[in-house]
């Protein structure tokens, strides 16, 4: 699990609320589809589905999400990568729903200078 600065999201979040640039708006649509598509989630195909596909426009669009997850797991200590649980497909959904709105948040701090690398942005991998 990824674990970022909790000032840092704060100020994302203000960011991206203030919609100052043409980004923040796209940024601010994007997260609140995540958010919708987590809050209405239900473990069935469709949902499933409809989840990967925005996973995948999100992940297109914001190429810095790979990026945290790289870095993330340079940062990761290998012998906990062998204890990773299996999770099912929809529960796997969801964790990357949630991993993607941290990169939004990383994309915002980039766009704005608040952060030089998205390693500023996280605090701990465990």
């Amino acid at each position: 699990m990824i674990h970022f600065y909790k000032e840092q999201v704060e100020l994302a979040v203000k960011l991206v609320d203030i919609k100052s640039k043409y980004d923040d708006i796209k940024a601010s649509k994007d997260v609140a589809e995540i958010e919708a598509m987590i809050h209405t989630a239900k473990p069935t195909v469709e949902f499933v589905n409809a989840a990967k596909q925005l996973d995948k426009r999100i992940n297109e669009d914001y190429p810095e999400i790979n990026e945290m997850h790289n870095i993330a797991s340079n940062m990761e200590n290998p012998a906990r990568i062998c204890q990773d649980k299996s999770f099912s497909e929809y529960d796997a959904i969801l964790k990357d729903l949630n991993s993607d709105l941290y990169g939004i948040l990383a994309s915002v701090l980039l766009k704005h200078g608040k952060i030089s690398c998205i390693k500023e942005f996280i605090e701990s991998v465990d």
